[in-house]
């Protein structure tokens, strides 16, 4: 294998927004940012429902309006619980909540069962309504499964993003920056089960995503993210852990393929991203 080096050090937070001549001319710095951000774009909105429903669970799901405290900078942010005896609908509206690093617009909706949280098998689904993050529009559908895993205490769940997911260039009516799917994607809470706040939560994903950058068919790609790694005959947590502390995620590795391309790897150091092409030798 002939592999070359790079070490990314600038925390960005807006996906790469440069038009592209070519698929050439998509740098590898450019991929690995927008990756790497696409990745806690949707990182994001699996947290926030999972907040939420954590939250209307310990409200026993009753119907109301549960405005979330913050002073003016930080915008504003509402739950709203309706439904039935069976199963309810929580809305969370944003108005330019700060978040992180992260300014969240427009509208959160889960789907869910009454007393449904953190009960084997039982489902989320989560639908995006005119939601952006820091300006860039996000729409989609995904699905968060609650696993009840042997030997183990910490939240497990399945993340699925479903087709037709993406995330838009900045501003209005742009086009499509990066579209992925999602199957079988594994979270588990490290740290901050027992308190259902954000800001003490320590997530670590592993699965493979799948897409396209730029609506362009010469830039299809699947991105692994392998739950361990062997360096030197020695195994590793190959996980990305995702809190609130960090600009992108933490320890882990991400393997990038695209046709005819480099695969591209590339690790993660709280706000800053490391990565190496790799060219297979014959």
């Amino acid at each position: 294998m002939k592999a070359s080096n790079a070490i990314i050090l600038t925390a960005i937070f807006f996906l790469c927004q440069c038009k592209k001549d070519s698929e050439q001319s998509y740098s590898n710095e450019s991929i690995v940012l927008d990756h790497a951000q696409a990745a806690l774009y949707f990182h994001t909105i699996f947290r926030e429902a999972e907040n939420v429903w954590a939250f209307v669970d310990s409200m026993k799901y009753q119907e109301g309006s549960y405005p979330q405290a913050a002073n003016p900078s930080m915008g504003s942010k509402l739950f709203i619980c309706h439904g039935n005896d069976k199963s309810k609908n929580i809305d969370i509206q944003y108005d330019a909540w700060l978040t992180q690093h992260f300014r969240l617009t427009g509208t959160i909706r889960l789907e869910v069962d009454t007393f449904s949280y953190r009960k084997d098998a039982k489902e989320a689904r989560v639908r995006l309504n005119d939601f952006s993050i820091n300006g860039q529009a996000v729409a989609g559908e995904s699905v968060i499964k609650y696993r009840k895993m042997a030997n183990k205490t910490n939240d497990s769940y399945t993340f699925t993003l479903l087709e037709g997911t993406v995330i838009y260039e900045a501003g209005v009516s742009m086009p499509v920056l990066i579209s992925g799917i999602i199957n079988n994607g594994q979270y588990e809470r490290i740290e901050g089960s027992e308190t259902w706040v954000q800001e003490d939560d320590v997530w670590a994903f592993s699965g493979v995503m799948t897409g396209m950058m730029h609506e362009n068919p010469n830039l299809k790609f699947t991105n692994t993210v392998n739950s361990t790694y062997t360096v030197n005959n020695e195994t590793k947590d190959g996980r990305v852990y995702y809190s609130m502390k960090c600009n992108f995620g933490d320890n882990g590795l991400s393997h990038i393929k695209i046709p005819k391309r480099s695969d591209i790897i590339f690790g993660y150091g709280c706000s800053e991203l490391y990565f190496e092409t790799v060219t297979p030798v014959n």
